[in-house]
């Protein structure tokens, strides 16, 4: 951690503290990576000093000003280090943030379970309810995204309408702080997201566990028609906003006018919906309840690429392949050295070289504890990377449960989901 006066304050800066208490402030999350020059005034005009996350900010940016510049000062900071994460390893960070993802992901699970349980009872429901279940996500999303994005693959093997919604959460909020919304913007994406799917609690469980294959035609209109229930649904909660239960209503339109129910087209389709329908097919294609048939997260954004300007907003579809990066988080990869990895993190101006969890060596060997290495960092005395990523591979490839081998390595807690009534 360093200590910078604000004035000093740049774009890629990643704040981790204030020097006055976050609740006192109308900062929305603890920790945020500084990405416009509005954040920075917001933080000037709350607080003289803040500290910054070296590990957190761009790479790029130099802090070689705002450290001691005398020998005595850098020795006793190398003795005492502000930062009590300095002395930790990678793969000790790791573990670290993926315990606290485990614990919103169950939170958040078990928060939307009721909810759902509500709704199909025909319980009264309120919008505070609702924003606990997001609350958060939110938060983990802006202190740590990678290890949350991450974990929404290991639960690809419990395909339902809650592990799909928090997973389209988690991207959803992870695009919209891309996208530079607004807080009040980016809390009713959030929602949207979470509740996209809640007419599903109207649709019979033997439709939805044939996972929309095989489907008659009356099947087919059943499952269809969630989105118009979950829309009135919402609508009947005091307070909704609009645009929440429109994202229910509208998430499977399309931009030429192919989806359902209404068949809008382009702008007709309301800008939060066709930022759901993205996510929504990118998760779908990377989660599918079908190992066999699921795609690495490249190919599923080259597919939802291909689909641009016919099924989704050409625009937005750019600006989600830029948010995920050429190797997005979940991503299984082959490194020059012959060794496989799953891509567990990366920073915004090292697409190329994320950081990767080794997790079998060059002889196909499964390590065990896996290694997780930050590309980046593994340069030769010219400082050009020595360990990059060859190619690719497809998840199906690969002959172990990724999520069980991280559970078993990294001692995350994966709790079983709670059943609805």
């Amino acid at each position: 951690m360093i200590d910078i006066d604000t004035k000093d304050l740049k774009i890629g800066m990643y704040v981790s503290h204030l020097d006055r208490p976050w609740l006192e402030t109308s900062f929305l999350f603890q920790g945020f990576l500084i990405e416009n020059d509005n954040q920075i005034e917001q933080v000037r005009r709350v607080s003289k000093t803040v500290k910054i996350d070296e590990e957190k900010s761009l790479q790029s940016l130099s802090f070689e000003p705002f450290k001691p510049s005398t020998a005595k000062s850098k020795v006793a900071v190398e003795q005492q280090p502000s930062n009590p994460k300095a002395g930790q390893s990678n793969k000790q960070r790791f573990e670290e943030e993926m315990a606290k993802a485990c614990e919103v992901y169950d939170e958040t699970s078990v928060s939307l379970h009721k909810v759902l349980n509500n709704f199909r009872l025909n319980n009264y429901i309120t919008l505070p309810e609702i924003k606990s279940c997001v609350q958060g996500v939110m938060k983990s999303v802006m202190r740590n995204p990678n290890t949350l994005l991450l974990l929404s693959h290991m639960r690809s093997k419990r395909p339902d309408t809650v592990t799909h919604s928090i997973n389209i959460c988690i991207f959803s909020t992870l695009f919209g702080r891309y996208l530079q919304l607004t807080e009040e913007q980016l809390l009713q994406l959030s929602i949207a997201a979470l509740m996209h799917d809640v007419g599903e609690a109207k649709v019979p469980k033997p439709v939805l566990d044939k996972f929309n294959v095989g489907l008659t035609p009356e099947e087919k209109m059943l499952l269809e028609q969630h989105t118009q229930q979950g829309a009135e649904m919402l609508r009947k909660i005091p307070e909704i906003p609009t645009e929440v239960a429109e994202v229910a209503y509208s998430h499977h339109e399309r931009v030429d006018g192919t989806g359902y129910p209404r068949g809008l087209k382009g702008a007709e389709i309301s800008f939060m919906s066709k930022i759901i329908a993205i996510v929504d097919a990118y998760e779908k294609e990377t989660n599918a309840a079908n190992i066999k048939s699921q795609l690495s997260c490249s190919d599923a954004l080259k597919a939802i690429y291909a689909m641009r300007e016919t099924s989704f907003d050409s625009e937005l579809v750019e600006s989600f392949i830029k948010c995920l990066g050429i190797y997005p988080v979940g991503t299984v990869v082959q490194l020059n050295n012959g060794s496989t990895g799953i891509v567990i993190g990366m920073k915004p101006d090292q697409h190329l070289l994320p950081t990767v969890m080794v997790i079998r060596d060059h002889t196909g060997e499964i390590k065990q504890p896996p290694q997780v290495i930050n590309l980046d960092r593994f340069r030769d005395h010219e400082g050009k990377p020595l360990l990059m990523i060859n190619k690719v591979i497809q998840p199906n490839e690969v002959d172990i449960d990724l999520g069980e081998y991280i559970v078993r390595e990294l001692g995350a807690s994966l709790s079983p989901h709670p059943k609805l009534a």
